[in-house]
């Protein structure tokens, strides 16, 4: 009998290590983004802002359970934009859905990255 460690490890790697990568680049630009210039700690955070990012980041990882990564990933991207005030409305709205058409198509198409596809749809 195996047990099911041994049937998590048997799986693709190249996802894990995607994965790993993401986690650690983004930790490495949540440290760099409370450090101003020279250094020095920013006192004030704007906290309106980090539970909007947050809203927009639970409503992302629904969306993805049930709608799929096409159809989530723009509608999130672009409430993160508009919670963060992204300036450039168009910009925002077009790289929205440009760039998880992307993403999908080199990683599905190509390393045969495997997207949630949702359970509504």
């Amino acid at each position: 009998m195996t047990s099911s460690f041994c049937s998590v490890t048997s799986q693709p790697s190249f996802p894990r290590i995607l994965l790993g990568i993401i986690i650690v680049l983004s930790l490495a630009l949540a440290v760099r983004g409370i450090r101003d210039k020279s250094g020095a700690e920013i006192a004030e955070v704007n906290w309106l802002s980090v539970v909007k990012a947050f809203g927009a980041t639970t409503i992302d990882i629904a969306g993805v359970w049930f709608l799929g990564f096409l159809i989530a990933m723009p509608v999130a991207t672009i409430l993160l934009g508009a919670a963060l005030g992204y300036p450039n409305k168009l910009v925002l709205i077009l790289s929205s859905i440009v760039a998880p058409v992307i993403v999908w198509a080199v990683l599905a198409e190509f390393a045969l990255v495997a997207f949630p596809t949702g359970t509504i749809f």
